[in-house]
């Protein structure tokens, strides 16, 4: 096990994972809203058009998998930095509970299923991990 310890940052609100096909337009409302209005993670593959938006934000039509529970590693995370989502994933994974992560730039959102999001702060806390109180702000700043 690596010795990655992180700074973690609940964000507020339940989260969605949406999938819409992989030809539909992005949801520009998603994308033209204020940055402190929650996390956005936009995701186009051959095969879909992924989306993590907040629950209230979910676009008509999708299939929608939540509500998650999102945890933003404060970063920024050096790209050289290894094993820092298997520091995270770990713990969560011995648990036996399901995870989703987004990488960015500057650092990583861990997702779990929010009826589980006590028992992840819990289990990464134990691991080594510092993870705050959630606070109204959505910012990832």
């Amino acid at each position: 096990m690596t010795s990655a310890r992180v700074h973690l940052r609940p964000l507020v609100g339940d989260h969605v994972i949406a999938r819409l096909p992989a030809d539909a337009p992005v949801p520009t409302t998603l994308l033209s809203a204020p940055p402190g209005n929650g996390f956005v993670s936009v995701t186009r593959t051959p095969q879909e058009l992924s989306i993590v938006c907040p629950a209230a934000a979910a676009p008509p039509g999708a299939t929608i998998d939540g509500p998650w529970t999102a945890l933003y590693v404060e970063g920024p995370v050096p790209f050289g930095l290894t094993g820092v989502v298997t520091s995270l994933v770990a713990p969560l994974s011995a648990a036996g509970c399901p995870v989703f992560v987004v990488s960015t730039f500057d650092g990583d959102v861990v997702m779990v299923p929010s009826s589980r999001g006590d028992q992840a702060r819990e289990l990464l806390t134990a691991a080594g991990h510092t993870v705050t109180e959630q606070s109204a702000d959505t910012s990832l700043s």
